[in-house]
């Protein structure tokens, strides 16, 4: 081996990479090996192990190959200057991803060990103010050019934004037997909703936080929502005689397989007054 030429074997071995992404690097232009006229073999050069070895530092650091190859080609200060700026803020919205979905990961842990012995159980949870967005009657899906944009802007945000039916307080109150009364929506908490930058439009409800009856109910058939599968929740508020509280929310929290399909856990909470 020439002290300043490489095989591609010799390069490879000496970045710790294969051959193929000396090959793609090489499309890409980041790196032009001379071909020796004599045998016909390519050579790389000591310019092309430093050029490959930016171009991957690049690339780690969140930008695109092509907009690697792009800012080792000649790229002027000032477009330089806001694909830097466009790429860090990009970066600081994965962080923030990161973080809630690590917060949704330590609220699972911490609670999913006893999911499956709770239920039918009732106890207080304190939430904080929620952010709503209303997008079906039942399992209807509501329409609306802003409120698909919202939606999909709102799913982007998984799992700080969950998926959450509600029902309300004044059919609640009622209580009938048979199918339940219910809207399907996202919901999030407000603190991070302002923290992902989601719109606050006219669509947009706020669900005030305070205290909440929690409880755990089973949902295996494939029928609709029951009123019965809130029972635990409204028998405990007939015993203990509390006749001021607000709306109830539904999320999915687990499910589980069974010999006839599945058995869905959902968590519920209603909002409750001192």
């Amino acid at each position: 081996m020439n002290e300043e030429r490489y095989k591609i074997s010799e390069m490879a071995k000496l970045l710790g990479v294969t051959t193929h992404m000396l090959r793609h690097y090489e499309k890409m232009k980041i790196i032009r090996p001379e071909v020796d006229e004599i045998n016909g073999y390519r050579y790389y050069s000591v310019v092309d192990t430093r050029r490959f070895n930016l171009g991957r530092t690049l690339l780690a650091s969140g930008f695109s190959l092509e907009q690697s190859a792009q800012i080792m080609k000649d790229i002027v200060p000032e477009e330089l200057k806001a694909l830097v700026r466009q790429t860090i803020e990009e970066k600081n919205k994965e962080i923030l991803h990161a973080e809630l979905a690590i917060k949704y990961l330590e609220e699972l842990e911490n609670y999913y060990p006893d999911i499956f012995g709770k239920v039918d159980q009732v106890w207080v949870e304190h939430y904080p103010n929620m952010w709503r967005l209303e997008l079906s009657d039942k399992e209807e899906a509501l329409g609306g050019h802003l409120l698909d944009r919202q939606k999909k802007a709102w799913l982007e945000n998984l799992p700080a934004v969950k998926w959450v039916s509600r029902m309300r307080a004044a059919d609640l109150q009622n209580f009938p037997e048979g199918k339940a009364k219910y809207t399907y929506g996202l919901m999030c908490p407000e603190k991070d909703a302002v923290k992902i930058g989601l719109e606050k439009t006219g669509d947009v409800e706020v669900i005030p936080g305070g205290d909440y009856l929690v409880t755990i109910h089973t949902k295996s058939s494939r029928g609709p929502y029951l009123w019965s599968d809130v029972s635990a929740l409204i028998n405990y508020l007939r015993r203990e005689e509390i006749r001021t509280f607000g709306d109830a929310f539904s999320h999915i929290v687990a499910s589980k397989n069974t010999e006839g399909g599945h058995i869905n856990y959902h968590k519920v909470f209603l909002k409750i007054y001192s």
